[in-house]
């Protein structure tokens, strides 16, 4: 399964503070690649239409785990699903947290992108709030995907067949 999370960012030139969000991550194991040249090919044509309709500076991509120059994150999609299977805290709340808290006073916009394939033409599943309203999201069964009851077979399926984009309010 591949998944991309990341961040798309604008700050004024003077306070960018890309080197105190690699800090961060690698605080809690994550790796960090700056700039959309490092995404998959598959989520790269979504990335670059929403960098562009949402004024970002700057897209930062996260690694979990830490492998060279690939983009996948699904360390992270397994943190969030432990959390709903065995109710084991994600570290990622934490770096949500840090990372609002971070960008609170040096950023002009933050958004926090989830994906499994991202083509240009896709819808784009939106929403915004707090931090807190993110992670209240992220706990929900599907974390960031869609859960589905199947009528024909009574199973629950889950997708992540629609990429999840959610704009932090500070």
């Amino acid at each position: 399964m591949s998944t991309t999370i990341g961040l798309g960012y604008s700050a004024p030139s003077n306070a960018d503070p890309f080197n105190d969000i690699k800090v961060i991550a690698e605080r809690f194991g994550y790796g960090l690649l700056n700039g959309i040249d490092y995404a998959e090919s598959d989520v790269r044509g979504g990335l670059e239409n929403t960098k562009e309709i949402e004024g970002w500076d700057h897209l930062l991509l996260l690694q979990a785990p830490i492998n060279e120059g690939v983009s996948l994150a699904f360390g992270i999609h397994e943190e969030l699903s432990a959390f709903e299977t065995q109710g084991k805290r994600p570290k990622f709340f934490d770096f949500l947290i840090e990372l609002s808290e971070l960008c609170s006073g040096r950023c002009r916009k933050l958004s926090i992108f989830f994906s499994g394939e991202w083509y240009k033409a896709d819808r784009v599943r939106f929403s915004y709030g707090s931090v807190d309203d993110l992670i209240s999201l992220l706990s929900m069964p599907g974390h960031w995907g869609i859960r589905y009851l199947i009528p024909q077979t009574g199973k629950l399926q889950d997708s992540d067949e629609t990429p999840l984009l959610f704009d932090l309010k500070f």
